[in-house]
């Protein structure tokens, strides 16, 4: 068995962990050792933990027991290292999975997985409706997405979807939405080709299915990224892109207009983000875009946002905008959290508000957007939304919306 010193460095390359300031809890590590940093950070995440007597004992053999915690702490930050990095943590997970299992530990990378391939979930019921009952409607979607491993660098991903108004004849609509594969050059950037999900800023503008090609560079503080494709959803579906009002391509109906995206993130602190983008529309007679948006914690539970997008020659008609303030800490993982939130919205009728994130929001409306959020078990979440004092840009009132969502994974 390798030193605890040894297992400690390992992982926080293995995770990635970086805490600069990080501060040591155990008696026997001082700063003149030579695993001080990696103990610090792993101690500071939660990963490791010392003796009763305040101790780490680091020149001791770790043992099984003891590495298969730090594995159980990794792989809940599977989604924050990258393609490298993940598949050690699958092997580590294969490896310690009798321990795994005896600290109670139940998860899709050992449940789900058959050989190299890895399945996952969802499932929704929902109810849509507003002031006017004949717009009301129930329906219900589910998804599994399978997810194979090429190599330690590569993997190709195939989501199968199916969904139905409930009443509606027929069977359901199913097809294939997604399928794209990714890989991973080095530890710093990142390729995607394929049907695949794109939020552009903070969603905003859109957050929905591409078509294309995008690259990233960078990690979690500071990151950039590229895409080159077609937008497919919203007023780019089934025609030119049309997102300030004009007509679609007559000659060519069914083509979606081709576009770049470029976009910064960036991340000083877990608890600010700050994104801004540019989308560059590759037709001479439709206007680019672009947009920024700030996001805080302010303490556990306080949420402070907003983002701002416009179109790029149409001046106070091309301008979109919310802001908001929320309080809680839902998580779907976690049995009883929960979450309430307010935005207010005020969306100009050629704003690039293309297929946006925020349920209910329309263009040529402003008013208020309220949701509220609460995990009713593991895994197991329910949604509502609702729309207050909508009005049009002529100030005069717009029917109210609301939305219920019931939302399962697996």
């Amino acid at each position: 068995m390798m030193k605890k010193h040894l297992a400690v460095l390992a992982a926080t390359a293995v995770l990635g962990v970086t805490s600069a300031f990080a501060a040591n809890p155990f008696s026997d590590v001082t700063p003149q050792d030579w695993a001080y940093q990696a103990v610090a950070q792993l101690a500071s995440q939660g990963i490791v933990n010392g003796y009763p007597d305040g101790t780490f004992k680091g020149q001791n053999n770790i043992t099984r027991y003891e590495m298969a915690q730090m594995v159980a702490k990794a792989l809940v930050r599977q989604d924050r290292v990258d393609a490298e990095q993940n598949a050690i943590i699958n092997r580590l997970a294969n490896e310690f999975s009798a321990e795994l299992n005896n600290l109670g530990v139940r998860v899709a990378t050992l449940e789900n997985k058959v050989g190299n391939f890895k399945f996952t979930g969802d499932a929704r019921l929902r109810y849509i409706g507003s002031n006017d009952a004949r717009d009301s409607k129930f329906d219900y979607r589910g998804r599994v997405k399978f997810e194979a491993t090429v190599n330690d660098n590569t993997k190709a991903v195939v989501r199968l979807m199916g969904s139905k108004e409930f009443g509606a004849a027929g069977n359901p609509n199913t097809a294939i939405d997604r399928v794209y594969v990714q890989h991973n050059f080095g530890k710093y950037a990142t390729v995607t080709a394929g049907r695949q999900d794109l939020v552009v800023g903070a969603g905003l503008a859109y957050d929905d299915v591409f078509e294309g090609v995008v690259a990233n560079v960078g990690k979690d503080k500071l990151n950039a990224s590229v895409a080159f494709g077609y937008l497919q959803a919203g007023e780019a579906y089934g025609q030119k892109l049309n997102k300030i009002g004009r007509k679609a391509d007559e000659q060519n109906p069914n083509t979606n207009e081709q576009l770049s995206v470029y976009q910064l993130n960036y991340n000083p602190t877990a608890k600010v983000a700050v994104k801004g983008f540019y989308a560059d529309v590759h037709e001479e007679n439709l206007d680019n875009a672009y947009g920024a948006s700030l996001d805080l914690m302010l303490g556990k539970k306080v949420w402070v946002g907003g983002e701002y997008v416009k179109t790029e020659t149409l001046g106070a008609n091309g301008e979109g905008w919310t802001a908001g303030l929320g309080y809680g800490n839902y998580n779907m993982a976690k049995q009883g959290t929960w979450s309430v939130k307010a935005q207010y919205f005020d969306i100009k009728k050629d704003a690039p508000v293309v297929s946006t994130t925020w349920n209910l929001i329309e263009k040529d409306q402003k008013g208020v957007l309220a949701t509220a959020k609460y995990a009713v078990a593991k895994n197991v979440g329910l949604a509502g939304y609702a729309t207050i004092d909508t009005k049009g840009q002529d100030n005069k009132a717009k029917a109210e919306s609301y939305r219920a969502d019931l939302n399962y994974k697996f």
